[in-house]
């Protein structure tokens, strides 16, 4: 019985200090294991070198394409604005602009990308924002050579009181063809106001062969009788075939009637304009 404890004493010893077999260097198995260990580091280093060098450039839109881009989109708004080419995601409030993109053979995902890009390097947008805003600037210029400088045609006062100054503000001003027309004034219309009915009253005016010429309404508008000063705009736009001639109306009137002597109108006007805008069609 002993000498049996004994023997599984030693085959215990003999099995706990047998070493492990090596796979013979050269052969396939041995090959096959170092090109999985060298696949896994591989990997690794990869993931570490995209991690090290984020700054490369993703699928973007080239440079002087992105500058394009950027330069019909601000044309197609009509103002140039600095805090938005600086928002990373000012594009999201102009879905219409997709088209833009497009048309210059990129898609809307590239643009996205090339802004974010851009965006997240300041002095990189800053070159691009000063290059934009030099190709608007020369459009600008090339425009204003070949159009007449914008003017403007009020030629009366530039405030009154009422009724100091009478009953009513009268208008009557040459117009100078197609264009656009803005029309502006500041307005205070005073509780103690005795008059109907205080308004704008704007019209366009041609002559005819009768006394009175033809007549179109282009801006009535009711005023407030609180004491509060208003400012009040509008804006037509003129196409070629026009006839009309000249603006007429009043900027202030009572509808008081001739009649009437006892209503007395109370109320000033300010800061009066028509300011003309050439344009080409």
């Amino acid at each position: 019985m002993t000498q049996n404890n004994s023997y599984l004493a030693v085959r215990r010893t003999e099995t706990w200090i047998t070493p492990r077999k090596r796979t013979p260097k050269g052969s396939p198995k041995a090959t096959a294991t170092r090109g999985c260990v060298m696949t896994h580091r591989l990997r690794h280093l990869l993931l570490i070198l995209l991690l090290l060098f984020p700054a490369c450039k993703p699928a973007t839109i080239p440079q002087n394409d992105f500058i394009s881009i950027l330069t019909d989109i601000y044309l197609s708004r009509s103002y140039f604005s600095a805090e938005a080419i600086y928002n990373a995601r000012w594009q999201d409030t102009i879905p219409y602009n997709h088209h833009i993109v497009e048309r210059h053979g990129y898609k809307w995902a590239q643009f996205d990308s090339t802004v974010s890009w851009y965006c997240s390097r300041p002095r990189r947008y800053q070159e691009i924002y000063e290059t934009v805003m030099a190709n608007l600037n020369e459009l600008e210029k090339l425009i204003s050579e070949e159009l007449d400088p914008p003017s403007e045609l009020w030629s009366g006062l530039s405030a009154y009181h009422l009724p100091i100054d009478g009953d009513s503000v009268p208008a009557n001003v040459l117009l100078k063809g197609v264009g656009s027309y803005v029309l502006s004034a500041r307005i205070r219309v005073y509780p103690q106001d005795e008059s109907p009915m205080p308004r704008i009253a704007l019209m366009l005016w041609r002559a005819d062969t009768t006394a009175h010429g033809v007549s179109d309404t282009l801006w009535m508008r009711p005023l407030m009788r609180d004491g509060l000063m208003y400012e009040y705009r509008m804006e037509k736009t003129l196409l070629p075939g026009n006839e009309f001639t000249h603006l007429r109306g009043n900027w202030l009137q009572g509808a008081r009637s001739e009649s009437d002597t006892a209503s007395v109108p109370r109320a000033e006007i300010r800061d009066i304009s028509v300011y003309h805008i050439p344009k080409k069609f």
